[in-house]
């Protein structure tokens, strides 16, 4: 897929689009959720997108663009931890 139809796919289901790191990302925001693509992702056939929720600190991975609230239901049923703290 091309940069711009995956911009357009994400704001079409709802999100805002964060254009803070356009060379290397596409970001949407909803509230406290995001949705990430990695730039190595977009001309491939199904790029990958990442969810995450930053007040609880989750994140899991699909293969298509959710509505904020279709992010919110995955992140709570498929979420783990984003980060690992080292001890």
């Amino acid at each position: 897929m091309e940069r711009e139809a995956i911009e357009q796919e994400v704001m079409r289901t709802g999100w805002e689009v964060n254009y803070g790191f356009s060379g290397h990302l596409i970001i949407g925001n909803a509230d406290d959720l995001s949705i990430l693509t990695p730039s190595l992702d977009w001309r491939s056939a199904a790029p990958e997108y990442e969810l995450y929720d930053a007040q609880r600190n989750i994140a899991c991975r699909v293969e298509r663009v959710p509505t904020p609230l279709q992010a919110r239901m995955l992140l709570e049923e498929h979420g783990e931890p984003a980060f690992v703290e080292e001890e």
